[in-house]
């Protein structure tokens, strides 16, 4: 394929995942405007290095793999600091209503449970779940292969429910 076509491939590629990579990075870092820097950013890599895509069919893979290259590069460069006086000024919430508490006490337990996992399980699992990324490219912007994501992600999701079912026991 000539420049021009890769470009316009570009194009299209762009338009079906920039929803998908800007909730993945959104995942990584708590700040909208931020994710958004990051998502151009992987945009902006990924359009600089297009020629050395090889095979157009795993661009989802290779994409991901440098939007996480960029997020970690972001987190090398910028070590998170939380000023003690940001802490100390910070009211208390007030109590949610009932429903509100439960879903509370939900996102709690869902935290703490993936706390326990690897990092490893909790990156494959914002990929399949929050990208939409199927085995093979997960494997792709992981270096893994399709089969192994499989399992791990089988094992990681087994491991979530058991420890959700020991919560609420």
């Amino acid at each position: 394929m000539d420049r021009r076509g890769r470009y316009e491939f570009f194009a299209r590629q762009y338009e079906a995942y920039l929803p998908r990579v800007l909730n993945y990075i959104r995942l990584r870092v708590d700040d909208e405007a931020l994710a958004q820097d990051l998502t151009a950013r992987t945009f902006e890599r990924a359009l600089t290095h297009i020629d050395s895509l090889r095979d157009l069919n795993a661009f989802g893979g290779w994409l991901f793999r440098i939007a996480r290259n960029v997020v970690a590069g972001y987190y090398r460069r910028h070590k998170p600091e939380i000023p003690l006086e940001w802490v100390e000024d910070r009211a208390a919430p007030d109590p949610p209503p009932e429903s509100d508490a439960v879903r509370s006490e939900q996102l709690e337990t869902l935290q703490r449970v993936l706390a326990d996992l690897s990092e490893r399980e909790r990156e494959i699992i914002r990929l399949r779940f929050v990208a939409e990324l199927p085995h093979r490219e997960i494997g792709k912007a992981m270096g893994l292969r399709a089969g192994h994501v499989a399992v791990i992600l089988y094992r990681a999701l087994n491991k979530l429910r058991e420890q959700f079912e020991r919560e609420k026991a």
